[in-house]
């Protein structure tokens, strides 16, 4: 009786032990502690009469990057380890040790200022760094300008290099305050997708509700207030939902705004799975706001190179529906310029011609379309539009 209490009361154990374990695991990934980065800064390298006064900017801007709570920061004495094994192996390769030991800190940091990105992107690996800074502050009279080079450790490239001037010593805590803001802000718009990611991987895996993902989108969106891929995201995810119509028609105006046509917003597009324009324009189309859905496509058209034929199409039909004939037989003429098989363009660019009594550029457009019927029914149909027409055509000769 008694082993087999201790049998059970061992198998308790294991069993609180794990839903421990488990209850630890859940709260890390609830409380989102994968989404900081990793940065390693490297020594910053000083040009000026005051060398002295500006060391320990390093220091300054690791704190900042620290007190964001989005950056988790290298040891120096970690990040020097490697820096000074990287200089004796790759530049000065010097083999004894007395030599070695000769070497102060200053020496090596300055050495290190000069290798090439290959090594300083090979020292940042070992860190397990995301992100690697390197600086280097120059002084030109009272004038300071400090240079930051921001490296991408994974993809082996510089994705950015900041620059920040001020006018005396004192103004320097300032000036690296303002420089790890942008350098955070850089940091966050390239993590935006794993954020992103992380956030929709929760949801899928049911970690978090529905809600608490809105919720944790708009709280990103709010931290990076002009990422045209978060507004995307969350107008994605309200797509469908129609409690959510208000706020998804509030996205969608964001990203109408934030669009440039640049190659990060249309690779975005392409896996979004929605074209958020596109349902935009119907939306205002179903609510009776025309000039609204007009005015989502005459501002993609000239800077979207997809869809262009469906855009046009559409703008012609409401166009159409706004008795606005030149602007509609415009846009339909467009379609044509770009797909000349669309059998409906074509009739509606007929009518369109009939109704402002051009016969002969309706006749033109209905002869064309019988090139492109699909069936019997509807080559019938163009044929009697035609035949009636040339009557009209011949009343007009009489």
């Amino acid at each position: 009786m008694v082993v087999w209490l201790i049998m059970r009361l061992k198998k308790y154990c294991q069993f609180l032990a794990i839903l421990f374990m488990l209850s630890i695991s859940f709260q890390s990934i609830i409380s989102g502690d994968e989404k900081k980065i990793r940065v390693v800064i490297f020594p910053f390298h000083y040009n000026g009469d005051s060398k002295d006064l500006f060391l320990g900017i390093d220091d300054v801007m690791r704190s900042e990057l620290i007190r964001s709570g989005y950056c988790e920061v290298t040891e120096q004495e970690r990040t020097y380890e490697f820096i000074q094994e990287a200089v004796l192996s790759n530049i000065i390769k010097i083999e004894n040790a007395d030599m070695r030991n000769m070497l102060t800190k200053a020496n090596i940091v300055d050495l290190f200022a000069k290798v090439n990105p290959k090594v300083l992107i090979q020292v940042a690996e070992k860190t397990n760094a995301d992100f690697a800074l390197r600086g280097t502050l120059n002084q030109f009279g009272s004038t300071l300008r400090t240079n930051i080079e921001i490296v991408q450790v994974k993809a082996k490239e510089t994705i950015r290099v900041l620059v920040s001037e001020c006018e005396s010593i004192e103004k320097i805590p300032e000036m690296i305050e303002h420089l790890s803001q942008q350098i955070i802000e850089v940091c966050k718009n390239v993590n935006v997708q794993r954020e992103i990611d992380y956030i929709q991987r929760n949801y899928q895996q049911g970690n978090i509700t529905y809600e608490e993902t809105t919720a944790r989108l708009k709280n990103l969106s709010s931290e990076i207030p002009r990422s045209f891929l978060i507004h995307s995201t969350l107008f994605s995810h309200y797509f469908g939902h129609q409690e959510m119509r208000d706020y998804l028609i509030e996205e969608g105006k964001v990203l109408i705004k934030l669009f440039a046509a640049h190659e990060e917003d249309i690779r975005c597009l392409s896996f979004l799975g929605v074209d958020p324009f596109f349902e935009m324009a119907n939306i205002y189309y179903e609510m009776g706001m025309f000039d609204d859905a007009i005015n989502v496509y005459n501002r993609l058209i000239p800077i979207y190179p997809m869809n262009q034929i469906k855009y046009s199409k559409h703008l012609g039909e409401l166009y159409k529906l706004k008795g606005k004939d030149e602007l509609a037989i415009e846009a339909f003429s467009r379609v044509l310029s770009m797909d000349q098989t669309d059998f409906e363009t074509r009739l509606n660019l007929a009518s369109l011609y009939e109704s402002n009594g051009d016969i002969l550029r309706a006749l033109e457009q209905y002869q064309h379309s019988l090139k492109y019927t699909k069936n019997i029914s509807e080559n019938s149909r163009v044929k009697e539009k035609i035949k009636r027409l040339q009557l009209l055509k011949d009343v007009h000769k009489k």
